[in-house]
């Protein structure tokens, strides 16, 4: 008989009931979301489970990177405390993993007991890690001098790369922006397909473009 394999999903830290000291309803929304998650056929990413460095939620996080080159782009998670759960884009790493200020079009929140909020978290995890992420490409003699990747379906940016020592300088003077406060100018990638054409757009993550 073949072994079933174990769900990659969210899995509990080593020692967690003494480590982060897990409550009940905790517990019961981790065992709930767990079993939500071993039925997805999603491409396996990292994902944790922990409580944030002032330990007022149970957080859990999903990370996606670039398959290609190993770059992180983006990590979505909930925070759970009491009867509420809210999620989005993550700020921060490891200990701090914040919720933004300002929510993204991302968010989402719910109410109700363990199971609902788990029900809830399941789906929009679901969701949200299907979004298609592209890396757009730009190569000037033969290097490549920026990298942009975004979000397909809304071409919000996510991570960016431009190297001035390979970029065409008329297209570098082109995205210039002046920083009066800092007294330095910065590269604009966000701007750089209005200027030049991608040399390739690859299609990384999530369900593909219709």
């Amino acid at each position: 008989m073949a072994a079933v394999s174990e769900n990659p999903w969210f899995r509990p830290p080593r020692y967690y009931y003494s480590w982060f000291r897990f409550d009940p309803g905790e517990l019961a929304f981790l065992s709930a979301l767990r079993r939500l998650t071993a039925t997805w056929l999603l491409p396996e990413t990292h994902s944790e489970v922990g409580r944030n460095e002032d330990e007022a939620a149970l957080v859990a996080v999903a990370h996606v990177s670039d398959p290609e080159k190993g770059t992180h782009l983006a990590t979505y998670g909930v925070h759970m405390v009491g009867p509420t759960v809210r999620g989005d884009l993550i700020c921060g790493h490891h200990a701090m993993y914040y919720l933004p200020e300002e929510p993204t079009d991302l968010a989402m929140e719910a109410t109700g007991n363990s199971q609902v909020l788990a029900a809830a978290a399941a789906t929009w995890f679901e969701t949200v890690l299907q979004k298609p992420i592209v890396r757009h490409d730009w190569e000037h003699d033969g290097h490549l001098y920026a990298e942009r990747y975004q979000f397909a379906d809304t071409g919000r940016g996510l991570v960016s790369m431009y190297n001035t020592n390979l970029a065409p300088r008329k297209v570098t003077d082109s995205l210039l922006t002046f920083d009066y406060g800092a007294t330095h100018s910065w590269v604009d990638v966000d701007r750089l397909s209005q200027f030049a054409d991608p040399t390739r757009t690859v299609h990384l993550w999530g369900r593909p473009l219709t």
